[in-house]
């Protein structure tokens, strides 16, 4: 979704009369969204513009996540202009500030950035916030990806007889409401291992924690937070953000730093959570467990760096992950 000639323009007029583009960047190679740097009176603005579906859900809770933190003091992006329903522009667009920061993903990290990271989300938990319009009730992180139950369609397809195989598809599509097409492409995910598949049992053989909700970014990890040396500076990209257990953040961010660094990053990560949340994190290894089984079985293209800070190559990051589960699996 290129940003057309009406958008830019609208774009300049939530920054103020006289306002002009100067350039227009993807953030993406794919795409969207896009920096905009744009200039006011003789100073240049950098912001980002978000393009979507009238009435989109996912710019639904950026805008309400932003108004939230902007509430309540936390390092976020701020809003400059919101048109969500399409009536004015055909599409839904956002306009928000972009921050200064560096979120390139470091090949190695010292237990002080670890550290900061934790408290970074710890400072989002501190607002109770309750599940409602724009901000839903979380359950894993980037929800409403739930690759675990992809992966056990996944198995039950390759299982069931080739004349069979198309019930499943159908059977997936009402579940979900999802196109025949993505039901397939879903449907030839790689399934379960071993590991997997118990950690899938004993999670749901558990049942979710119960508790008060919080405010929840959705969506942690080194490439959503904007950093000066070792100080974080701003939560970017809160897409995924709602109300629910701080686990959700916390087994995220834990489970992200132990794939990309190793295991004893998650210890830092939890000792910066507590140390600025003033408690103990309840409910741990649950929900390391369940960043552990969002992600893709296979692990292709995530990031992560051996002790040298060399890429480490997939069965690497995949070690790296099981490593976690299994961890998990230990303390439930």
């Amino acid at each position: 979704m290129i940003p057309n000639a009406s958008e830019l323009a609208w774009a300049e007029g939530r920054v103020g009369p006289g306002a002009r583009v100067l350039d227009v960047q993807a953030m993406h190679d794919v795409g969207g969204p896009w920096w905009l740097r744009i200039e006011h009176h003789g100073t240049v603005r950098n912001t980002m513009l978000r393009l979507g579906r009238p009435g989109s859900a996912q710019l639904t809770t950026v805008a309400a996540a932003l108004q939230v933190a902007a509430e309540h003091a936390i390092s976020a992006p701020r809003l400059l202009g919101v048109e969500l329903e399409g009536t004015l522009l055909g599409r839904a667009v956002i306009l928000e500030t972009a921050l200064p920061g560096d979120s390139t993903l470091p090949r190695s990290v010292t237990p002080a950035r670890l550290r900061e990271a934790g408290a970074a989300i710890a400072k989002v938990h501190a607002v109770r916030l309750e599940p409602g319009p724009g901000l839903p009730l979380r359950v894993r992180p980037t929800e409403p990806v739930d690759r675990a139950m992809e992966r056990r369609w996944a198995t039950a397809f390759r299982a069931t007889a080739e004349s069979e195989q198309d019930a499943i598809v159908a059977a997936l599509c009402e579940l979900t409401g999802w196109s025949e097409d993505r039901a397939r492409r879903i449907a030839l995910v790689p399934p379960m291992t071993p590991l997997l598949q118990l950690a899938d049992d004993r999670i749901r053989d558990l049942g979710r924690p119960s508790g008060a909700t919080v405010f929840v970014h959705g969506d942690v990890w080194g490439g959503n937070m904007r950093w000066e040396g070792d100080s974080c500076t701003a939560l970017i990209d809160w897409r995924y953000a709602g109300a629910g257990d701080p686990g959700v953040d916390l087994g995220e961010l834990r489970m992200q730093m132990a794939h990309q660094y190793g295991l004893e990053a998650a210890d830092h990560v939890l000792d910066g959570w507590q140390r600025e949340a003033g408690r103990q994190a309840t409910d741990v290894a649950y929900w390391d467990a369940v960043a552990a089984l969002n992600t893709p079985a296979d692990m292709a293209g995530w990031p992560a760096f051996d002790e040298a800070g060399d890429p480490l190559d997939q069965p690497g990051i995949i070690n790296r992950r099981d490593d976690f589960l299994r961890s998990a699996l230990a303390r439930l």
